[in-house]
This record gives structure tokens, C-alpha cells and sequence, in this order.
């Protein structure tokens, strides 16, 4: 099969499962555990934001119904399905949850579809709220340490001042003078006498 075809195919499927499941969540919660099996895996965020792992039927069932999902209107706003090992499915969702407060919440939800011998099933599914992340703090470096790794570093290269390089011109004119009273005297004597013409019209001389 093509890459294009595969990712199609696989598209379809992560499709008609984010339909299926989202359908039957806020509709029938008690029926989702069947899209799960004994080894799945299912994450949900408590009201601190940490995570909590639950794992067989009974006890995501449990977790489940306990987050009263009918009390919510669901809004698909992405779903982006891979093909991943063995010949699972990975499905990325996005979306908004609104309560009956009107509160609208954005989520994220990633599941691993597992083959089985007919369809699929849920093995890993992960759900977060995202505007429960919060910026995490990078602590500054203090000035006396920014300091010492200053020094520590190696240094820019050198770059001189404004003096240095008014006496650098002045060096070069000189030098460049006295080139040109070199070869301006040069021509007045043989070739052969001066060894810088000499170097001049015949080229590098090999040592």
C-alpha cells in the first residue's frame, strides 16, 4: 500500500472512531468501557491537574461516569490519526467542552487504537484540559554567577579601539609611502639590482 493511500485509510479510521466515541460519551457514558479491554489505559486530570491512571473495564468505567459527561456539549475542533506499531492507530484530538455553567474549556485527548480481530480498541487513551498548563518558572541566574560565567567563557575576539585603529591607518600610510618611493626608485635602477621589482615583475621567487 502507498504512504498516501495508508495515511487515508488510517485518516478514515481515526474519523469514524472520534465519531463513534465522542457520540456514544455524552450520549450512553455507561456503554464507552466497551471501546476499552482489560490492559487499556486511561488518564484523566483531577481538579489539581495531576493525573490520575486507571486501568481494566470496570475501572474506567467507573472513572468514566464518574466525570458526568452528559452534563457537556462536546466540539471536535481537529482529529489527526498516524499509523503506528503493529498496525495500531494513533488518533490526536482537539476540542471544547462547555458545561452547563457555559463555561467553554479547551482539551486535547490522544488514544492508541490496538487491532483486534474485528476493528480496534482503545489500549491507551490520555485526556487534558489545556488551559490547565501553566508557564513553567525558569529560575533566573543570579548576577554574581551570570559574572563568573562570563568570565569563564571564552572571549569574544579582540576588538580594538577607536585609538588603535586611527595608529593601525597611520601605520599602513607609511608602510604604503614607502613602497611607493621604493618602486618609484626602482625604475630609475636594473631589475636586476633591486630585489623587490625584481620580485614584482617575475612573481613569487621559490626558496
Amino acid at each position: 500500500m502507498a504512504a498516501s493511500e495508508e495515511s487515508s485509510t488510517t485518516q478514515m479510521i481515526g474519523n469514524a472512531f472520534v465519531q463513534q466515541y465522542y457520540s456514544i460519551l455524552h450520549q450512553e457514558p455507561d456503554q464507552v468501557h466497551r471501546f476499552y479491554q482489560e490492559s487499556s489505559i486511561l488518564s484523566r486530570p483531577e481538579e489539581d491537574g495531576t493525573m490520575t491512571m486507571v486501568t481494566t473495564t470496570l475501572e474506567i468505567n467507573k472513572k468514566i461516569l464518574s466525570l458526568d459527561y452528559t452534563s457537556f456539549r462536546v466540539e471536535i475542533l481537529s482529529a489527526d490519526a498516524q499509523p503506528s506499531f503493529k498496525d495500531g492507530v494513533i488518533v490526536v484530538v482537539t476540542g471544547c467542552l462547555t458545561g452547563s455553567d457555559n463555561l467553554k474549556r479547551k482539551f486535547t485527548q490522544s488514544f492508541f487504537l490496538a487491532p483486534q480481530d474485528k476493528g480496534y480498541f482503545v489500549l491507551n487513551d490520555v485526556f487534558r484540559y489545556v488551559d490547565e498548563y501553566k508557564s513553567v518558572d525558569i529560575e533566573s541566574v543570579p548576577a554574581n554567577d551570570a559574572a563568573i560565567a562570563d568570565e569563564s567563557a571564552p572571549t569574544d575576539a579582540f576588538v580594538p579601539e577607536p585609538e588603535s585603529f586611527m595608529l593601525l591607518k597611520m601605520f599602513l600610510l607609511v608602510k604604503l609611502l614607502l613602497l611607493m618611493l621604493t618602486l618609484v626608485s626602482a625604475k630609475s635602477e636594473s631589475p636586476l639590482e633591486n630585489g623587490m621589482y625584481q620580485l614584482l615583475k617575475s612573481g613569487p621567487v621559490s626558496c
